[in-house]
């Protein structure tokens, strides 16, 4: 099931980036650098949240306060400040999310790639918290809701003995240095992690590209600042702990799991966050493939010219000082555990000269499964099948089954694992020993090289800009590419053979192809433009939309909420003097009393009808804490009888404690249920 799926969602990923190529050029393509965008992106969030940072007061009326007066009173620059703060997160979310699932599609995740797609998974558990954190600081009515249900959800995990929920029911709770911590937490804190998490992320990769093209980075730039004057971030109204919001603008993009906290029990919650955490980690080895042998390194044709470790994606081969006593300073090491055997550094290997017919046909590194005679052998048996003119041998890779498509009797079709892996002096022989008429290379689309760097180099080796270059003897018009150079019109494989076709033809007819008209300069901005507003449709759609219903026009909560330990399970005992002597002296105490307390019954109602109604085991390890109780409920607005009583003498019948009374609910009311210690009395408080 997930290859016909996976099929699919990288056909749609080549649909859409040959049609963004088309309107936007090679570098206005998102998709050929979401990683790099992504990061792009975290640079926009930092220097925004710096100056937001700046006119931020850490306290309960100030933070609210601030973020109004940037919004406001500071519209020009500090509010739209905030709204590039808010939705260049969100399209982080966007992008972030979308780079798993190319990689995912593309098949970039397995075999010796599994470092790569670990150490990227923890970005989505570090990015997260880091954006709900920044909504509590704004301490609106939608930061009420989420420290709110952020509460509820870590109570459920084993780490606090004293419900976290509690602290945010009555006003009193909240104080300013909650706003401190959160304030470390998302200023300092997890960007700190962050940090550390994308540099762990790239560490095995081989000149990670980090920065994306500057048209690109421009586009999305503009697109932003369009929409955050456009459709300005807006606070939602201050947090008042007594009242709750019937609806609220959620940020889908951050909070989306929570929702789902109404329908569902904290513990279902975590186990969907956790189910899918687990099935992400476990993908690259499901199901097992069959890992090809790594590359291999013939010593005595490797002169130690260092291009194939400076061509390796990975990272996987080193110079190391030569072993076997030739007169060349190092030699190439293959590392096994990070070698993914694409060839590509077979490719960059000037002894790979098919030309060779005297001596073995060995170069300096090689893969033992497609070696270079191999390729030079089923290049030969290809070309001996084609008749007619125009014949063409196009060269792709594994991944791209669609090339099939294009063999027939003067078209043959080459497929290695990556087109990086034939060297240009393959294209030499092909021309020079008329195995076919031109060559075509038809790999992976742009941005989706499933090794990351094969497209990127054979585009320079056989542009003549990367050793090994292409020679110099090759007519570069009987050599054409499928994918394109960033600033090329995009085209299908079956588009380029034709064109590669009409300049053969051209050529035996001695005349030179009229050149292609460029796009004009206005197409080529407008396209830009429309690509601006498309990103910011992106990173804009979900970030208050659609609203999210919480009570309904006519309904109230009521919140039942305290900390209470049972008595004793037996009485202190006062302990003889002969017990005191036979006890050290400094655990001598006159009273001997059992740390065990009793667990507490506490039961609920509402006009008589039993909302709540549990016992409660002390906590602890020794069950001599406090029990806790934390509960919330829905009722409609208008006057309920309620009744709340608790037993912490393991009575079975009746309550120690109990209180009575009638209360009338407005629309929209919140009213909490607490036990008061000082008076051993229950409080509904409804301010």
């Amino acid at each position: 099931m997930a290859g016909p799926v996976k099929r699919l969602v990288q056909s749609g990923f080549e649909r859409i980036g040959l049609l963004l190529e088309r309107v936007l050029g090679g570098e206005g393509n998102p998709l050929a650098y979401l990683g790099a965008l992504t990061i792009f992106l975290f640079w926009i969030v930092l220097v925004s949240g710096v100056w937001l940072f700046l006119f931020f007061r850490t306290s309960i009326d100030g933070a609210y306060d601030s973020v109004e007066y940037l919004t406001h009173g500071q519209w020009y620059f500090g509010g739209v400040m905030r709204s590039l703060h808010r939705y260049a997160s969100d399209a982080a979310v966007v992008t972030l999310v979308l780079h798993i699932v190319h990689e995912w599609a593309g098949d970039r995740y397995r075999g010796k790639q599994w470092f790569s797609w670990i150490t990227g998974l923890p970005l989505l558990w570090i990015v997260i918290p880091l954006g709900i954190t920044g909504y509590w600081l704004v301490w609106d009515s939608l930061a009420q809701y989420v420290a709110l249900t952020s509460a509820e959800l870590l109570d459920w995990l084993p780490i606090f003995t004293d419900s976290m929920a509690r602290n945010f029911l009555l006003a009193e709770s909240v104080s300013n240095r909650f706003f401190t911590l959160m304030a470390f937490l998302h200023v300092i804190g997890l960007p700190l992690f962050l940090v550390f998490a994308i540099w762990l992320h790239v560490f095995r990769i081989s000149q990670p590209s980090i920065n994306p093209p500057r048209t690109l980075m421009a586009v999305s730039l503009l697109g932003l600042l369009a929409l955050s004057i456009a459709f300005p971030a807006l606070s939602q109204g201050r947090a008042d702990l007594s009242e709750v919001p019937q609806s609220l603008g959620l940020d889908w993009y951050y909070l989306a799991a929570y929702p789902l906290t109404q329908a569902w029990s904290p513990g279902a919650v975590w186990a969907l966050l956790a189910g899918c955490s687990l099935l992400l980690f476990i993908a690259p080895w499901l199901p097992p493939r069959r890992t090809p042998p790594v590359a291999r390194v013939d010593l005595d044709n490797c002169n130690g010219c260092r291009r194939c470790a400076d061509d390796c994606p990975y990272g996987a081969v080193t110079m190391q000082p030569r072993t076997d006593g030739s007169r060349y300073e190092v030699e190439a090491v293959v590392d096994p555990a990070l070698c993914v055997s694409c060839g590509i550094c077979v490719g960059a290997c000037p002894t790979a000269m098919p030309f060779r017919k005297a001596s073995a046909l060995s170069p300096g590194i090689d893969l033992p499964d497609i070696s270079a005679l191999m390729l030079r052998e089923e290049l030969e048996q290809l070309a001996s099948g084609l008749e007619g003119t125009g014949r063409v041998i196009v060269i792709g890779c594994d991944g791209s089954g669609q090339l099939k498509d294009l063999a027939d009797s003067a078209t043959a079709v080459l497929m290695p694992r990556c087109a990086g892996h034939i060297p240009p002096a393959y294209v030499d022989y092909i021309l020079s020993r008329d195995l076919a008429d031109g060559v075509l290379f038809a790999g992976c689309a742009d941005g989706t090289c499933r090794y990351r760097l094969g497209q990127q180099w054979t585009e320079a080796r056989i542009g003549r800009e990367r050793d090994p270059h292409l020679r110099a003897r090759v007519d570069s018009r009987r050599v054409g590419m499928a994918w394109e150079v960033a600033s090329a019109p995009a085209r299908t494989p079956a588009q380029a053979l034709a064109e590669l076709r009409g300049r053969l033809s051209a050529l035996q007819a001695d005349q030179a192809p009229a050149p292609r008209p460029p796009a004009r300069g206005w197409v080529r901005i407008t396209a830009r433009g429309l690509g601006a507003a498309l990103f910011a449709v992106a990173a804009g759609a979900f970030s208050s939309w659609p609203v999210f219903e919480l009570l309904g026009p006519e309904e109230s909560v009521l919140s039942l909420s305290f900390s209470h330990a049972g008595q004793r399970v037996s009485e202190c005992r006062r302990l003889t003097q002969d017990e005191l002597n036979d006890l050290p002296p400094n655990m001598r105490k006159p009273m001997d009393c059992p740390r065990e307390r009793r667990p507490l019954r506490v039961e609920l109602r509402a006009d008589g009808e039993v909302l709540y109604q549990r016992t409660l085991e002390a906590s602890g390890l020794w069950s001599d804490g406090e029990s806790t109780v934390y509960a919330r409920f829905t009722l409609p607005a208008g006057t309920h009888r309620m009744f709340v009583g608790m037993a912490d003498s393991g009575r079975e019948t009746g309550f120690d404690y109990r209180h009575e009374r009638a209360v009338t609910l407005r629309p929209g009311q919140h009213v909490v249920i607490d036990f008061d210690p000082a008076n051993d009395r229950f409080r509904i408080r409804e301010e």
